[in-house]
């Protein structure tokens, strides 16, 4: 299963946002994609907006299969 989420916002630098900036937003939704055995990337740039992409096998023991 794949989300993807893009916006036209103001974007930021990932490299600051990697969890050093006080956050923990980006931080949380890694390791609950990580968790299911998911994958989520993060694209983004200042004044470009930003891109999230998570996948997720369909078979997790949390999905009832």
């Amino acid at each position: 299963m794949v989300l993807d989420v893009r916006d036209d916002g103001p974007g930021f630098d990932p490299d600051v946002r990697a969890g050093h900036d006080g956050g923990f937003g980006l931080v949380a939704m890694r390791q609950r994609i990580e968790a299911l055995s998911g994958a989520l990337r993060i694209e983004s740039e200042v004044g470009g907006g930003t891109g999230i992409s998570a996948c997720l096998p369909a078979d997790t023991p949390e999905a009832g299969t």
